[in-house]
């Protein structure tokens, strides 16, 4: 019975998602071979075998979802190539050597997501994508205990200055201290999916909070909701 409830549950998570391509842009060899035999056991993923440029010229068709896994090296590389990207593809960080100081201090590089390698597993990697289209920024359990630990630490505002959101800004951060996807908020403030992220986007920046958990924690301690 427990073998056949599991993967009704997980489809619960995609139900807009057919397709799912993914460029590997990472130079490891090791690293790489080792995505690409995970992403082959994916029935819905694809790997890419364009170039960068000619990945982000391409157009993505229906309900297909394009993802660029990279590693902590080539990461920075990415921030210029995608800065004029519409619409930007999903970014996630591979490796087990990333720490939250290299989040906070890279704020500004794309980053939807991390994923170890220690623990990776086809199962693992197929329900981290889903889980970014569904608006969770997947992580592994100590990269995010440290972030916790840092935005805990931190006088966010030492001149004990307020942080100034507009009235629907403060209501989407109250959504995500509830733990609620971007599709989820889009239901709940009756706008578009896009239109949340970008309110997402400009909570988090307002917060200097360089991703999701960040800015929870920053609104918890400073009583924002």
């Amino acid at each position: 019975m427990t073998v056949d409830r599991a993967p009704e549950k997980f489809e619960l998570a995609r139900p807009q998602v057919t397709r799912v391509e993914i460029l590997l842009f990472i130079e490891n060899e090791v690293v790489r071979r080792g995505l690409e035999a995970m992403i082959s056991q994916i029935e819905t993923a694809t790997v890419l075998p364009d170039a960068l440029a000619e990945v982000l010229s391409m157009e993505l068709t229906g309900s297909t979802e394009r993802f660029i896994l990279t590693t902590f090296p080539e990461w920075p590389r990415l921030h210029e190539q995608l800065s004029t990207a519409h619409p930007r593809p999903f970014v996630l960080l591979v490796g087990d050597d990333v720490r939250s100081k290299d989040l906070s201090q890279n704020s500004d590089l794309p980053c939807d997501g991390v994923i170890s390698l220690a623990g990776a597993s086809v199962e693992n990697l197929e329900e981290t994508l889903f889980k970014v289209v569904a608006g969770e920024i997947p992580m592994p359990t100590q990269l995010t205990r440290e972030l916790l630990a840092i935005n805990r630490g931190r006088q966010y505002r030492s001149s004990g200055q307020s942080v100034a959101l507009t009235a629907r800004e403060k209501e989407t951060l109250s959504l995500l201290v509830q733990g609620l996807s971007n599709k989820q908020i889009a239901k709940s403030l009756n706008i578009t999916t896009h239109g949340v992220k970008r309110l997402v986007g400009t909570v988090l920046l307002k917060l200097d909070a360089p991703n999701r958990t960040a800015a929870v924690v920053t609104a918890l301690n400073e009583r924002l909701v």
